[in-house]
């Protein structure tokens, strides 16, 4: 048996039994149903050399549908055997020719060219009663698609049957279910059972699908493959062999896919095609659509009738083509809409768009036709693409909404409608490439002063250009736009409007803009015009609060329940990445942390790369205050790969700063920073952010030890704080900075008074900053209050998320307690500081190692010195590291295991020392180093 077969056992031996009743002198009639493709020509096939190899003559023939309408046309073809005498042969061949010389006539005149008169039709009867009577052996009847055999010839058999059922016959016809034309089975007059049967082929099953592909590709492979193979066939013996002869040479061994090509297409078109014409077209339909319709607007979208709609469903079902109500594969729809031109299917798909609209289908699904047409025959179209391009937007399909933006523009003629489709071209590329959207702006820019934009894309120009550094031009627009708007009294484009000039105002203090006809610090609850603009005010509000006085409990409610509120949008999206930072700036950095992560995978959802970097560049900073200056290089990093350093303007400020810092922590360096770096516009300085990368910049400049540089750079942050009048620490403590350059300068009462004047400015609400203050503080300050400064600022750091900061603070504080005699405590605590840093990534430089004795440091030794001399003029450093270690308590093999020399070498340093401050024992050792340090720099002692 075939592999075609494999599950065709039992309809095989239904047959047989059938044949053996024949045999009997039983006449018998098989009707063998299927969809096309199930395998009933290979059943009939197998079943012929059955009949042939037990003793038994088989005459067979296949309809077809283009000769339906030729009277006979199927018997004749049956009748064309030499198993036949000759005699009752030619009878019957005389009136086929009768009933066929009579279809011209009747097909002009409009009768139904399919019947015969009564006479030709009982004269072709007998003759064929002849025939079966006269057969020498039992006969067998098999007829491949009867569906598509003319009427009076499967009349002509029914009634043959019935007068001999004695006879040994069997007719087999094989018929397609749901035909229009139910020739077999009502129009035939079938004989009643027993006389006839119905087999039924159905579908293979999943098992029959490997079982036939193992024929061809081994076990294996179909083990492998056999799911793939029923989901793209669904079980159609057809369509699995073309599948198979796609992928025979070409299936790789670990895939777990089939490749559906040619094979597959043209066994479906096979099938379709020998369907009724209403088939192919419901599968049309059915291949641009993306969604299943119901019957009903199936049926508009075909110009059939429901009930012809349904059958040619249901047929298209049971042949295995469909899932779900729409086609399997999208080699399926290629392939039925593969006869078409282009042309056809643009119209086609135009007029799918036209249905679907007026029943009330979705934007989205009405501009899927609309984009496949490529074309836009009515002005209704346009305000379809661009809902569906908003939808599309609010989940995430930026490339589909742009598609739609662009056939509105290409077929739009109206300038107004024009210049919004541009407007939405541009927020909709600014997701994914702000500086592709900027391209643009000049256009909309002179749309916008013509006014021929208004609501919310009366802004875009003005944003994009605040992003990209040219305030002048977006002052003008907004200038323009805010007359024509009070003048119209259109609130929704005033309330856009005043959004943009408050953001304007916080972002370049220097320009700053008042809206007219109302003061510059009023606000208005503009939230019932447009939520949208409401919401862009009230982040540029706490943009402000932020600068100009750090967060305080109500900054940080408010933060909170924005975020807890608000999902991310465009609309949202400065709002939400305000109060993030305020959250970070309130230490609140794992809730931050929380937030900005969840931001980042629904960004990377949506498909909002910017977005995603923005957060990104948040997360870096959350992660440089949380102690990972590394983690926060990474993230950095990865902002700059999502957007290059072209496309973020002005805000290249916040990714880079933080970069700049966590590099002057590691000393390392990323070449993705550096040539962001090198990116940076210059009207980056006329904002907040450029005080920010100012900073962050001095502080590389320290690391690198260009001291007086990093100097400048502080100072000149300082003096654009004060000039905007935003000096707040918390946003940015340049005076701490600048203390720290001015201190390695020599300049300690310099920055003293800077640091006291900060220090008076941020108390302990605002933890690491304050901290960081006393703690600068306290190197320009006397031991004793070094101390309290460094206590002080240890024990505020410890309030929040700083561990780096801390290691910092607990570093110098473990010196001073050594200083003060302590070295015990303080060596723990040094100890502590420095795994803390290390941790992080971060080394805390560590006093000069121990070095051998040098011919300067042997002839220094020779000089005895008093006790009233200087002890950095009587120890070596080496020495003064031998001695801190004794003070501590460790024996000498512990000192020298810690320093990596011979207990040798330790004992004679001892002896120098010993000589040196004048002491004989180890016991000593604490008071003269106390009394040494004592004279020298006020009890300095490191």
């Amino acid at each position: 048996m075939s592999s075609v077969l494999s599950e065709r056992v039992r309809p095989l031996n239904a047959l047989q039994d059938l044949f053996e009743e024949c045999l009997a002198g039983n006449s018998r009639v098989a009707v063998v149903s299927g969809p096309v493709g199930c395998g009933k020509t290979e059943l009939l096939n197998e079943f012929a050399a059955h009949v042939d190899a037990n003793g038994a003559d088989y005459l067979g023939a296949t309809a077809s549908r283009v000769e339906q309408a030729v009277p006979f046309g199927l018997l004749a073809h049956l009748l064309h055997t030499t198993q036949i005498p000759s005699g009752p042969r030619a009878r019957a061949m005389r009136w086929v020719a009768e009933a066929q010389s009579v279809l011209t006539t009747r097909f002009l005149q409009g009768g139904r060219t399919d019947d015969v008169a009564p006479q030709t039709f009982h004269g072709m009867c007998m003759a064929l009663l002849d025939i079966v009577e006269q057969a020498r052996r039992p006969l067998v009847i098999g007829i491949d698609d009867a569906h598509s055999g003319d009427t009076p010839s499967l009349r002509c058999l029914s009634y043959v049957v019935r007068r001999l059922r004695s006879q040994k016959l069997l007719v087999v016809l094989n018929e397609s279910p749901h035909s229009r034309r139910i020739a077999t089975l009502s129009e035939a007059e079938l004989p009643p059972e027993p006389q006839v049967r119905f087999v039924r082929l159905p579908l293979l099953s999943p098992q029959g699908v490997e079982d036939v592909m193992a024929e061809e590709l081994g076990r294996a492979q179909a083990q492998r493959l056999a799911a793939d193979g029923y989901a793209v066939t669904g079980g159609n013996p057809l369509l699995l062999r073309g599948l198979v002869k796609d992928n025979r040479s070409t299936v790789e061994s670990q895939s777990s896919h089939f490749r559906v090509a040619d094979g597959f297409s043209q066994a479906l078109i096979s099938c379709v095609f020998r369907y009724e014409p209403e088939v192919l077209q419901v599968a049309r339909h059915l291949a641009v659509l993306e969604e299943a319709p119901s019957v009903a607007v199936l049926a508009q979208l075909a110009g059939l009738d429901a009930e012809t709609s349904a059958q040619a469903l249901d047929i298209l079902r049971e042949t295995g083509i469909l899932s779900g109500g729409l086609l399997r594969h999208a080699q399926a729809r290629s392939a039925v809409l593969s006869g078409m031109t282009p042309e056809e299917r643009a119209d086609l798909q135009t007029h799918t768009a036209n249905v679907m609209f007026k029943n009330g289908f979705s934007a989205i699904t009405i501009a899927r036709q609309i984009l496949g047409a490529d074309r836009v025959d009515t002005d209704c179209a346009i305000p379809v693409l661009h809902e569906a391009a908003e939808a599309a937007l609010a989940e995430g399909e930026v490339e589909f909404a742009l598609d739609c933006l662009r056939v509105a523009l290409q077929y739009d003629t109206d300038e107004r409608r024009q210049a919004v489709t541009t407007a939405m071209i541009v927020r909709a590329t600014w997701r994914t490439d702000p500086y592709a959207a900027y391209r643009r702006v000049g256009g909309l820019a002179a749309d916008s002063r013509a006014g021929r934009l208004s609501g919310r894309h009366v802004t875009a120009p003005v944003d994009a250009l605040m992003w990209f550094g040219r305030p002048d031009e977006a002052i003008e627009i907004l200038q323009s736009g805010a007359e024509e708007a009070l003048a119209t009294h259109d609130l929704v484009t005033s309330s856009h409007l005043e959004a943009s000039c408050a953001w304007l105002n916080v972002v370049y203090p220097e320009r700053s803009v008042e809206w007219p006809g109302r003061e510059a610090e009023e606000t208005t609850a503009t939230g019932g015009v447009s939520p949208e603009a409401w919401t862009k005010r009230r982040a540029a509000a706490m943009f402000r609060r932020n600068l100009t006085a750090g967060p305080d409990a109500a900054s940080v409610g408010e933060a909170q329940q924005a975020l807890r509120h608000y999902a991310l949008n465009e609309g949202t999206a400065a709002l939400l990445l305000t109060s993030v930072h305020t959250l970070i700036h309130a230490e609140r950095l794992q809730e931050a942390r929380q937030w900005v992560e969840g931001f980042i995978s629904q960004a990377r959802r949506d498909s909002a790369v910017v977005w995603e970097a923005l957060f990104c560049a948040a997360h870096a900073e959350i992660r440089l205050r949380q102690g990972d200056p590394r983690a926060a290089v990474q993230q950095v990093e990865q902002a700059l790969a999502l957007l290059p350093a072209r496309s973020w303007g002005v805000m290249l400020g916040l990714p880079v700063s933080t970069a700049l810092h966590a590099s002057a922590l590691t000393g390392s360096t990323s070449p993705a920073v550096d040539e962001a770096q090198s990116s940076i516009p210059q009207a980056i300085f006329e904002t907040p952010l450029g005080m920010r990368l100012l900073r962050a910049r001095g502080h590389k400049y320290l690391a690198d030890g260009q001291v007086s540089a990093a100097l400048d750079d502080f100072l000149a942050a300082g003096e654009l704080a004060g000039r905007w009048g935003i000096d707040n620490p918390v946003a940015v403590p340049w005076r701490s900075s600048a203390a720290e350059a001015l201190i390695r300068l020599g300049h300690h009462e310099r920055a003293r008074l800077l640091l006291t004047e900060q220090v008076r400015m941020c108390g302990p609400a605002h933890p690491r900053v304050y901290a960081g203050t006393l703690r600068k503080l306290a190197a320009v300050s006397s031991l004793d209050e070094r101390l309290k400064l460094l206590t002080k600022a240890a024990e505020c750091l410890q309030t929040c998320e700083a561990p780096l900061e801390l290691a910092f603070a607990l570093h110098d504080l473990g010196w001073v307690q050594q200083e003060l005699g302590q070295y015990s405590k303080g060596r723990l605590m040094l100890r502590r500081a420095r795994l803390m840093a290390e941790q992080s990534g971060v080394r805390i430089p560590s006093p000069a190692p121990l070095a051998t004795d040098t011919d300067e440091e042997a002839a220094r030794d020779a000089r005895p010195a008093t006790q009233n001399g200087p002890l950095m003029e009587a120890l070596s450093d080496a020495e003064m590291r031998v001695a801190q270690l004794a003070v501590g308590g460790l024996s000498n093999r512990q000192i020298a295991g810690r320093l990596f020399v011979t207990v040798s070498t330790v004992e004679q340093h001892l002896t120098r020392i010993y000589r040196k401050l004048n002491i004989k024992r180890r016991t000593e050792l604490v008071g003269a180093l106390q009394a040494a340090g004592r004279q020298e720099h006020g009890g300095s002692f490191r």
